[in-house]
């Protein structure tokens, strides 16, 4: 019915959310409306701007606007439903309406700010200014979700309203955020924190983590800045002139021009270490979001925005070949024991390799592979054996072709049967089965309680291992400790 409104509305010459009775019971419906079936109704009218009969540029504004204004309880209903199960089939869905439903506001914003007038009021137009560098923040956190780049048509529409509102002196003029609301900002505040996510390296963190970068930006976003020199520790840098997305810079021009501006997050690092010391409670800050992903996405920015950035302790060198990527506990324990009856195919290509792990290409984005954190197996054709993993970057070009980290956690993994006295279970063994030494085990979550004697049966053998903490978790698995008696 809403398509039908639009199309045959707009043909007549007369835009419908001109009408308030017909602008009323658009919003209305969409205030009672759950969040899938609101986004796409939003996205409908967004759309709907960009045909003939377009309202005049003060109502086209001030529909946005009103638009904008409405979805917000709905986006954040929508990132909540879909990081409460990410690889959900329904949950992708809130992922890919939230996209969208950025990608329409940030076309709609660019059609406002391409149709004012001479002589629009000076506070209006920052207003508008100011909510185009948001909706680009908005877009950046749900491509990032995806482990894609905002599109280079969103950096610019963003650049440029930085650089307007630099014309006009009015970087630091405070703006209200949200009507109903005291919260204010300024331009600069919102451009840098569009710089500061796009520094935080999103491609290393899970979803979940994701998220919390964005609300510890948010936090953090008064004491980030721009400053037309370079300093310590700051490896990105705006370019005003081409309005390009911000780069990272190895080393520190000699001479730097005067429309670069660097990225420095010095002040907020004193804030960062707190909320660091902070384990316990730093979740309750934001959102009652759990304590350990708060806490690690705090780990995180102390270690990427830090005087030293990190660096690579091993040198990568260019291989090739194809290869086989499993994820799930369950099926690479089949493939590692010989007990599968089928193998993944070879879709995947070798890239590079280190040390401690490899790279890899794929055609298109594997959503079971394609998550930072999640364990997987690669089989090496060329010595015929499983090599066990854990994803550690992800990255999705513009084409859809993937392009994944993985640190390499076990290079002979071993499946094993573990006793507590009580019950047994499968897991895998990581490290060579020697009396005295230290030994990692993948199993299931919550599988083993620590301190306890567990038995561990290798084939014919059958050792003794007191219990140790877990190391590390993901989605399906846990990598616990253990001391080999």
């Amino acid at each position: 019915m809403a398509v039908v409104m639009v199309l045959g509305s707009v043909a007549g010459g007369v835009h419908p959310l001109l009408e308030a009775e017909s602008l009323n019971q658009v919003l209305g419906g969409i205030a009672a409306s759950a969040a899938p079936a609101a986004l796409v109704e939003l996205i409908r009218w967004l759309d709907s701007f960009h045909y003939e009969a377009q309202p005049s540029s003060a109502e086209l504004a001030r529909l946005v606007v009103l638009l904008d204004e409405a979805a917000q309880p709905h986006l954040r209903q929508a990132a909540s439903l879909y990081l409460s199960n990410v690889l959900g089939s329904r949950s992708i869905r809130y992922k890919v309406l939230g996209q969208d439903f950025y990608a329409s506001l940030g076309r709609a914003y660019a059609l406002v700010l391409a149709s004012r007038p001479e002589g629009v009021e000076p506070d209006a137009q920052l207003a508008l200014l100011l909510r185009s560098v948001r909706c680009a923040n908005g877009e950046m956190k749900w491509a990032a979700f995806d482990y894609q780049d905002l599109p280079a048509e969103s950096w610019r529409r963003a650049g440029e309203a930085y650089r307007e509102a630099c014309e006009l002196d009015r970087l630091d003029s405070p703006v209200l955020v949200r009507e109903g609301r005291e919260t204010r900002s300024t331009v600069r505040r919102e451009f840098v924190r569009l710089v500061a996510m796009k520094s935080a390296s999103l491609d290393q963190l899970a979803p979940e983590r994701i998220e919390a970068i964005d609300k510890l930006v948010r936090h953090l976003q008064h004491a980030l800045e721009l400053r037309q020199q370079p300093g310590k520790g700051q490896p990105f840098a705006v370019d005003l002139e081409t309005l390009a997305p911000p780069r990272r810079y190895a080393a520190q021009p000699a001479e730097p021009s005067v429309a670069m501006r660097y990225f420095d997050p010095a002040n907020a690092m004193p804030v960062l270490s707190e909320l660091g010391r902070d384990a316990g409670g730093v979740g309750s800050r934001f959102d009652g979001m759990h304590s350990s992903t708060v806490a690690g996405a705090v780990r995180h920015l102390l270690r990427h925005w830090g005087a030293q950035p990190p660096t690579r302790r091993f040198r990568r060198h260019p291989v090739g070949g194809a290869l086989s990527l499993a994820t799930g506990l369950g099926f690479i324990r089949s493939l590692i024991s010989g007990d599968a009856l089928l193998r993944p195919a070879a879709a995947w290509t070798l890239r590079d390799a280190s040390r401690n792990g490899f790279g890899v290409h794929g055609a298109m984005m594997d959503p079971e592979v394609c998550r930072v954190g999640n364990l997987v197996a690669a089989y090496l054709g060329e010595n015929g054996r499983w090599v066990l993993g854990l994803v550690r970057r992800v990255r999705i070009d513009g084409k859809g072709r993937a392009s994944v980290g993985v640190q390499r956690l076990a290079d002979d993994p071993r499946p094993v049967i573990l006793d507590d006295g009580g019950r047994s279970w499968n897991g895998i063994l990581c490290d060579p089965p020697i009396r005295g030494r230290e030994v990692r085990i993948v199993c299931e979550p919550g599988a083993v309680v620590r301190g306890g004697a567990i038995f561990l049966k290798l084939g014919e053998r059958t050792l003794k291992m007191q219990g140790g903490p877990v190391l590390s978790a993901g989605l399906g698995y846990q990598v616990m400790g253990g001391h080999l008696l």
